[in-house]
Formats: C-alpha cells, structure tokens, sequence
C-alpha cells in the first residue's frame, strides 16, 4: 500500500484542473482490502467534498464495460482475475492473488518468463529482444536487468513491461515462448472453468470476455480460448472488449 503522502501527491496530480463533479467512481486495485478503500475514499471526500464517492476495485470496471451478454470477464494487465457481476450488483471473483502465487496469464508472470529467458543465456537472445531490455532497463546487460528487479519496490509493474517480448515470440512461433504462453493460459483458462462452476454451475453456455493489456497479443486469445473449450463443461463463447475499462467507471458512477 502506498504510503498516504505519495498516494496524495498522485491524486492530486491526476486530478489537476478536473471541474466539481457530482458523482465519482474510482476503480483502483487493491481496494478489495477495506484499509485501502478507506483511504481513497477519504482522499477523494477531501479532494470532492460535495461529491457522492464510490471505490471499488479496478476489475469491475472491466465487468461493466465488457460486450453485452457478457457473463463472465477475464482481465490480464499487470495482474490477471476472473470476475462477473451477480444479480444483487455485487462481484464474484476468482483469483488475484499477485504474480508470486497466482495471476496467472498476467503481464508481470509473461514478463517474468521473458526476463528469465533472458538471463539464463543472454547470448542466444536475438538482438531485437536485447534491444528492447535495453529500453526498458536502460542497459541489455542481465546483472542491471537481476539487480533492477530486486531493488523495484513493486516489481509487478516493471516485469508487466517485458511481456511483449513472450507474446511476440510466441507470435513468431518461437518453441520456449509458445511452451510458457500456453502454460500460464491454460492456468488462467482453469481458474475461469472454476469459477463457472461455482458462480455459474447451471449455465449451459457462457460468454467469456477479454479485458486488459494481454489481450492486445493474438497469441494470448488464441492460447487461452483453445484452454476454454479444452476445460469448459459448458458451451463456451469467447470476445475481446472493445470498451475502455473507463467507460466502465463512468457506467459505476452514473449507477451511484
């Protein structure tokens, strides 16, 4: 959790120049946790006295902007959860756990794989992906790339950042990436077919659908659709959202 100070400085800073609304939904992650929900919730109370402040977490905003007749939705940004909104407007969730012991499928474990991969044998890297640690790193050099990740203070964010380097290859058909890909998505296909049965256990079919960075790699669609029907005990229909996960925040604070 951020400390209070660079949490206020951030806020502050995104919220700079936005008029007095009358209704606010902040879709943030780790507000499933009361202590961190309170404190945005103070923060945005202070910085919107008259407002009717809502916090959730940042998942439901992919729930409500998904395609309609959606039922349940898989989101893989930085971290990967299978959630679908209930009758009462609550919201079922599976997974989210964080990258060391879950969130499978996400951009943090991709990019961990990739990273891995890397400095096991930095030799063998082709030079576009040597290129491209080099950008996110500012050296292609695997000790600074070892020594980055350990010093970071929230490592998932900056191992998130190398996940196109696996879905690339995977794309390119390249052996190991194709192997982790489909591991990590048949992981990610399991937890959505738990979740169906046990939020969901008398539908005959289901549509899935794909919210969050992840799913911008063709790879990680096909991997995780073809893991779906393999596993599924229902009918299964998978899309991509096209929405924005804000235009899902906006329908949460239109609903407040």
């Amino acid at each position: 959790m951020a400390d209070e100070e660079t949490l206020l400085a951030s806020y502050h800073a995104a919220l700079a120049g936005c008029p007095p609304p009358a209704r606010v939904a902040a879709c943030v992650s780790g507000t499933r946790h009361a202590a961190r929900r309170a404190q945005i919730e103070k923060l945005l109370l202070e910085r919107f006295p008259d407002a009717r402040v809502r916090v959730l977490p940042d998942y439901t905003a992919c729930v409500m902007a998904a395609p309609e007749g959606t039922d349940v939705c898989i989101v893989a940004g930085t971290g990967s959860v299978v959630c679908n909104q209930t009758g009462d407007g609550s919201f079922s969730v599976t997974g989210g756990r964080g990258w060391i012991l879950g969130d499978h499928g996400s951009a943090a474990r991709l990019g961990r794989a990739a990273l891995e991969h890397f400095v096991a044998d930095p030799t063998r890297a082709p030079a576009s992906f040597a290129d491209e640690i080099g950008r996110i790193f500012g050296t292609s050099d695997w000790r600074a790339v070892v020594d980055a990740v350990h010093a970071a203070t929230n490592a998932a964010p900056l191992l998130a950042r190398a996940a196109p380097l696996l879905t690339t290859a995977a794309e390119e058909q390249v052996s190991w990436a194709v192997s982790v890909l489909d591991a990590e998505m048949t992981a990610l296909a399991a937890s959505a077919v738990m979740h169906i049965g046990q939020y969901l256990p008398e539908a005959p079919h289901v549509q899935v659908a794909l919210s969050g960075g992840v799913w911008a790699s063709q790879a990680a669609r096909a991997s995780v659709t073809q893991a779906m029907h393999k596993a599924a005990r229902c009918g299964i229909t998978v899309v991509r959202s096209a929405r924005d996960p804000l235009d899902g925040a906006v329908l949460l604070a239109a609903g407040n």
